[in-house]
């Protein structure tokens, strides 16, 4: 004989996740939840997996510092089969999302508060979003700007108070195309081969991207100074270069 499966009251949720009603409604408004069963209009219930599911948003928001955008993403991907709950996927969260730690992951920002947190001027913000560096989302209505805009527009700010001019940040929009090309071919060559074989662990894929760019980028740096050196011995040698 087949179990029946266990069904749940908006109480036990609330009971056995830890999270509020409004919360658990909340979830359930921007479907990351399943809809319940309706057996009249003002009863419902959940399946059992409910549960789960909240307590693992619930960690993916407060752990990992994922927006809800992507938690859904993980959610629909979990019930595709695809457990993306391993410790090999958590790592990459981990680093691709922990770079904005702090309360409110999804917290989004107006133009006046972003510039008053930023330290940029008006001015400032629009070159950069020209340069496509800083890209607000016209979705999110007033408030464009995420937290992940707002790191990226405080380390620009940082480069531009030691020196670096505002028209020499349009380097890192290149930088920026060249990371996204990157992070297709990725996806295309080595996570979803064509083939039946596994992926290599995410973590190992990472740490030999971020090998080639650090040797790239001290490969750049090494021969500018190289070549800087030999000019400044040139100069005060007349011109000879032994």
């Amino acid at each position: 004989m087949t179990q029946e499966a266990k069904l749940y009251k908006m109480s036990d949720l609330v009971r056995l996740s830890g999270v509020s009603k409004q919360t658990i409604h909340f979830y359930l408004r921007e479907g990351l939840l399943l809809p319940p069963i309706r057996t009249s209009k003002n009863m419902a219930y959940y399946d059992e997996s409910t549960v789960d599911d909240i307590r693992f948003i619930k960690e993916l928001q407060e752990k990992r510092y994922l927006p809800l955008a992507v938690i859904k993403e993980v959610l629909k991907a979990k019930r595709e089969g695809h457990d993306l709950r391993e410790e090999d996927h958590l790592i990459l969260f981990d680093h691709l999302f922990g770079q904005v730690q702090g309360d409110g992951a999804d917290q989004q920002f107006d133009k006046v508060s972003f510039l008053a947190e930023t330290g940029l001027t008006d001015g400032d913000l629009n070159q950069l979003i020209d340069m496509g560096i800083i890209s607000p989302s016209p979705e999110r209505g007033d408030c464009p700007f995420d937290r992940f805009d707002l790191a990226v527009a405080r380390a620009l700010r940082g480069l531009m108070a030691m020196g670096m001019r505002l028209q020499d940040l349009k380097l890192y929009s290149g930088f920026l195309q060249c990371a996204r090309m990157e992070a297709g071919l990725v996806h295309d060559r080595i996570i979803h081969r064509d083939n039946e074989e596994q992926h290599p662990p995410l973590k190992e894929i990472y740490s030999r991207l971020e090998k080639v760019k650090s040797l790239l980028t001290a490969k750049a740096y090494r021969e500018y100074f190289i070549i800087h050196d030999h000019a400044e011995q040139a100069k005060k040698g007349g011109g000879r270069i032994d």
